[in-house]
């Protein structure tokens, strides 16, 4: 994968990040090193994703609002 400049139109692009995330997904570590240097994208695991907590302005709203 490399240094290669690609000249390529939206459709081509956007076919060629599908292909990316669709390696990555399987594990290709090349594909997730591309996606993040290239689109500034990371993937999460699904066990990284069970540990992220949401900060959620609204929920937290209201439950302020149901202790009154």
């Amino acid at each position: 994968m490399g240094e290669e400049k690609w000249s390529l139109s939206k459709e081509e692009e956007d076919l060629r990040r599908q292909s990316l995330f669709r390696k990555a997904r399987k594990g290709d570590e090349q594909a997730k090193q591309e996606l993040q240097k290239v689109y500034g994208v990371r993937l999460w695991s699904e066990k990284e994703r069970a540990r992220l907590e949401y900060d959620n302005p609204r929920h937290a709203a209201k439950r302020g609002k149901q202790k009154s």
